[in-house]
């Protein structure tokens, strides 16, 4: 009996009793931000639900009411998995960041606490906060259940895949956090990465090479296309096993794929099942190393892993180091200091070169599969859909990267305790707000060259071929104007947030939820727009002043026709009408960077007038 009180009083202290839980869910219960963001996350599901039109009409059929009802459990679904998905990381992130920006880490590490108390009370003290909101959704969920359509096995295969979301994200989030210094850069790696791994599995999944043979074809997902069959990556893809748990792609019987052998052909008979368990193992591993590498060398000043690694390796310097050439600043120093210096958020110009060369070889990969018809996904009728799917993500990641980096630029000068140094100089607040925005825009311009790019070789390669182009060719100047005033607006509204706030970790997960909310909810306002018997003149109206949209009017300008045309009861659009869209869509997307310019250059002058005040009042 004294074995057993002794081992349930270890794992009492280790999870339940364990301190660092203890305080920071007590103290995050009673804080009022937590809150707004468990009221934020379920308005975020709600405003889904609805703009899917609800789950029924009054005058609907039994029959009706559970097919709505399964889109909109699908929707529903997909939207809490990627929510869980980025929500994840940046509070998981925190855990450690936090505790090394106010140098309290150390102090961490000379307590009575054991390494597997620190890190599995910094991950499910913020796990506790993640799955609480994922419960907080479950009464929308099982509302789906009423009209049928949806089981509850569904509905609790679909909660299993995204609590596992979190927990490997989480679990990541945790390792990076111990291994690295630094938090600007663990959480831009955080959302590249994990969009990055989402969409080019996802994409080699939807592809005809990652389809299982001895699948049966589903339904349409997600609008890809028809007579998809499951993917073999299902269990190592939250999005692809989603596929499954809703019917989009049955997985195959057992005895079909036997052949693989175990445990192979139990992940690709229940990849729903096998994608918790796979994730489960590889947060229990990632935890098991953080325990490991928790006291090993984390301090400032001693040796870390990959530095005793490469010691052997390294060339030994005499005398004093060779001096560094001049480097030709800019106009504006501030400016430069931002898209030109290491001193970046977004970990470098390595980073943003990388993403830019993949961003191009992917562009010249999906080029040369259209024009040689390697994927027979990707036709004449499709290819201007494939071409806004991937202009899409190079928004995202830009979106991303400007937000983040803006929302670090004053707090790393707080923590670096470089502001003052910055204050004494002659510079005013004015040219230093300019500046940063400047060197912002500028840092993320080699990104918003690549669709530009994609697009204007699309069209020579059409024309050279002597067919019509794939794509409106005044989509190849409209699209990066449009990036630039989109990224333009996102960057004040990240300086607002790291003028704001002291810490970078608050500082980006707001200004990164708030971008990426807007964004959302404006998205949704267009598919509404798009749902709706509104007209093929007033969706070109519209469309231009969204973010996404824009981009989809622009490069797909056949959606909407098709749209249209089905709103009229299948009634063909007359050519005239055709190009007066046309004609109302490049005006209004000129008035639309004009408009963004305007908000942008508002945030400007308010940020100018409130910098001073605001610092000064930190600073006391």
């Amino acid at each position: 009996m004294n074995v057993l009180s002794d081992l349930a009083l270890a794992f009492w202290r280790l999870l339940p009793g364990n301190p660092i839980m203890v305080r920071v869910v007590a103290a995050a219960s009673k804080r009022v931000k937590h809150l707004w963001a468990r009221i934020a996350y379920l308005a975020v599901l709600i405003m889904v639900v609805l703009f899917q039109g609800g789950l029924a009409g009054y005058d609907a059929s039994l029959a009706e009411s559970a097919k709505k009802a399964t889109q909109v459990f699908l929707v529903v679904s997909v939207a809490q998995l990627a929510l869980m998905s980025f929500i994840a990381p940046i509070f998981c992130a925190g855990a450690i960041t936090q505790e090394k920006d106010s140098n309290t880490f150390s102090i961490l590490l000379t307590t009575p606490l054991s390494t597997a108390q620190i890190v599995l009370g910094s991950l499910f003290s913020r796990i506790y906060f993640i799955w609480a909101l994922l419960l907080s959704g479950l009464p929308i969920f099982c509302i789906t259940m009423i009209f049928g359509g949806v089981t509850q096995a569904e509905v609790f295969q679909s909660f299993g895949l995204s609590a596992c979301t979190a927990l490997l994200t989480g679990s990541i989030a945790i390792t990076i956090s111990f291994l690295k210094v630094g938090t600007r850069r663990t959480i831009f790696y955080f959302f590249v990465g994990i969009a990055v791994y989402l969409l080019l599995i996802g994409a080699i999944g939807q592809s005809t090479y990652g389809q299982l043979a001895e699948a049966k074809a589903g339904d349409v997902a997600f609008g890809l296309g028809t007579g998809l069959k499951m993917s073999w990556l299902a269990p190592i893809h939250p999005f692809l096993a989603l596929l499954v748990v809703t019917g989009q792609t049955p997985a195959p019987p057992l005895s079909d794929v036997m052949r693989y052998g175990w445990p192979w052909a139990r992940l690709l008979a229940y990849p729903e099942y096998g994608y918790m368990i796979l994730t489960t193992l590889a947060s229990i591993a990632m935890v098991l190393f953080s325990m490991v590498m928790v006291r090993r060398g984390e301090q400032e000043g001693e040796p870390t892993l990959v530095g005793r690694v490469s010691k052997p390796f390294r060339v030994a310097t005499i005398g004093e180091p060779p001096p560094r050439k001049p480097r030709r600043v800019w106009s504006n120093p501030i400016a430069w200091r931002e898209a030109a210096t290491r001193g970046s958020a977004s970990g470098g110009p390595m980073v943003r070169w990388a993403i830019f060369v993949i961003g191009a070889a992917a562009a010249l990969l999906l080029l040369t599969a259209y024009h040689a018809g390697w994927w027979p996904a990707l036709n004449t009728n499709s290819v201007a859909s494939w071409l806004t799917v991937v202009a899409w993500v190079e928004l995202l990641v830009v979106l991303l990267i400007v937000t983040t980096t803006a929302a670090s630029t004053l707090t790393r000068e707080r923590e670096s305790q470089t502001m003052e140094i910055l204050l004494t100089t002659p510079l005013t607040s004015k040219y230093v707000m300019a500046g940063m925005l400047q060197g912002l825009v500028r840092y993320v311009t080699p990104l918003i060259a690549i669709p530009a790019l994609t697009l204007l070789l699309f069209v020579l390669a059409d024309v050279v071929r002597g067919r019509a182009p794939c794509v409106p060719p005044e989509s190849v100047v409209i699209v990066p104007g449009l990036m630039i005033a989109f990224a333009s607006t996102a960057a004040l509204a990240g300086l607002q947030c790291s003028l704001s706030y002291k810490k970078t970790v608050q500082a980006v997960m707001i200004s990164a939820s708030l971008v990426l909310g807007v964004a959302s909810g404006l998205w949704l306002c267009g598919a509404a727009v798009k749902s709706g018997n509104v007209g093929l003149q007033f969706s070109s109206v519209v469309f231009p002043f969204l973010p996404f949209p824009s981009l989809q009017a622009l490069i797909d300008p056949g959606t909407l026709e098709n749209t249209s045309a089905n709103t009229m009861g299948g009634a063909t659009i007359d050519k005239g009408a055709i190009a007066w869209a046309r004609l109302l869509r490049i005006i209004c997307s000129v008035l639309a960077i004009g408009a963004y310019a305007l908000i942008t250059w508002a945030l400007y002058q308010n940020l100018v007038k409130n910098f001073d005040q605001t610092i000064r009042r930190q600073s006391t």
